[in-house]
């Protein structure tokens, strides 16, 4: 008969960190403090955090803009949502702000899957004493950026914790495609929280696995470390992993100039984001098709979303840089289907130029008409520095890697 773990067994912990430091190849530069803390002691810890990355009002106004792209249902509560999300998903945690892990004083619900939450969470202690990089996953204005890193860091815990426990070389294979059917089969306790918002979250796990496995069955952890020294800057390159190892594809930064054209003084910003691929594939899932939705999201290259408010009115204004026309004339015709399910009869200005796409929503259209031109030629762009890590003599071979197909 299996004796059953408590996560909150410091003991445990113990025991597992020397024979995680000896599987990942790496030492614990440091101690690592556990708390013990009840589940309401944990969920004021998710309060105080999402204060720290959004502030007193951030998540409402990113709520407002996202309602009105139509991304989450408008008026949805969503520090309501993430607090439902972590509190159903979340056992334990490694706090990348105090350098502790987190353990929860009952393991209701966990039962044998103890060990691999443990070792997975020490793994982000590994990560911070060894690779620096991992300071970016505190909040940036770059959500796409900051996703792609995340999937890094949350394949490669995910990788460990199963490992540890003895998941040998096929599994670990697998292990991706099967935590994404799993997860999206919405798991309890997340009634009521918006789809674009689970996908957000699980995608780290499992798309980081699926990315990071094959470097794993190919040169060890070490070449998964490598990835640490240039991580990937976009989940385009995620998704596309050739676009990160054999015909780099970094994103382009796209900025705005001055947008006083649209918007006068007494309109204020509300969020200024870059969506990505993967989010705007999400976006489109919530009104098309998947397969439609996958050819509107696919060829992106960069893009730029920014929202006002003015009393209860919500405006935004969205460029995007594409692989090629083609690319760009596919999410154009898509995005007026969308515009068109989302909000019938609303005015939508939506125009491709060459190899860029700009959308203005939530303005009349004598207003559009007097300053869209403007911003046509204040927009800006540059492709992001990006060099490929170094795997020693060999090169991964990108044909390995079944993701976004």
């Amino acid at each position: 008969m299996q004796t059953r773990q408590s996560a909150a067994d410091p003991a445990l912990v113990e025991e597992i960190k020397p024979r995680l430091a000896a599987l990942r190849g790496l030492a614990f530069k440091a101690p690592v403090p556990i708390d013990i803390k009840s589940r309401a002691e944990m969920q004021a810890d998710f309060v105080r955090q999402l204060a720290e990355d959004y502030g007193e009002d951030g998540l409402a106004k990113l709520a407002l803009a996202y309602g009105k792209l139509g991304l989450i249902p408008e008026k949805v509560d969503l520090k309501k949502a993430l607090l439902q999300f972590y509190t159903a998903e979340v056992v334990a945690y490694y706090d990348i702000r105090t350098k502790r892990l987190v353990l929860p004083d009952s393991a209701s619900g966990a039962g044998e899957e103890i060990p691999v939450v443990i070792a997975h969470e020490l793994t982000h202690a590994l990560q911070d004493q060894h690779f620096p990089v991992v300071e970016r996953l505190i909040k940036s204005s770059d959500d796409d950026s900051d996703i792609a890193l995340s999937a890094i860091v949350e394949g490669d815990a995910t990788l460990s914790g199963y490992a540890y426990i003895g998941a040998g070389a096929k599994e670990l294979a697998v292990l991706g495609r099967a935590l994404e059917a799993e997860m999206r089969q919405k798991p309890a306790g997340l009634h009521g929280v918006p789809q674009a918002l689970i996908e957000e979250m699980f995608f780290p796990y499992y798309a980081g696995a699926r990315f990071l496995a094959p470097l794993l069955a190919e040169g060890g952890w070490s070449d998964i470390d490598a990835v640490y020294a240039s991580p990937p800057l976009s989940t385009e390159q995620v998704l596309h992993p050739e676009k990160y190892f054999t015909d780099p594809d970094p994103p382009t930064r796209v900025d705005f100039g001055e947008l006083a054209p649209l918007f006068p003084a007494d309109w204020k910003e509300i969020e200024n984001n870059v969506l990505g691929e993967f989010m705007t594939r999400v976006l489109f899932e919530q009104h098309l098709t998947k397969d439609d939705a996958r050819t509107a999201a696919e060829g992106w290259d960069g893009d730029r979303f920014v929202a006002y408010a003015r009393g209860a009115e919500v405006a935004f204004v969205w460029a995007s840089v594409w692989d090629s026309e083609s690319d760009a004339e596919e999410f154009i015709e898509a995005y007026r289907r969308l515009a068109a399910k989302r909000s019938p009869g609303a005015y939508a200005y939506v125009e491709r130029r060459g190899a860029q796409a700009l959308v203005v929503e939530g303005l009349d259209r004598a207003r559009v008409a007097a300053g869209v031109e403007q911003v046509w030629r204040d927009i800006k762009t540059e492709e992001e520095p990006f060099t490929p890590p170094r795997f020693g003599a060999r090169q991964p071979t990108p044909a390995a890697w079944p993701l976004a197909r």
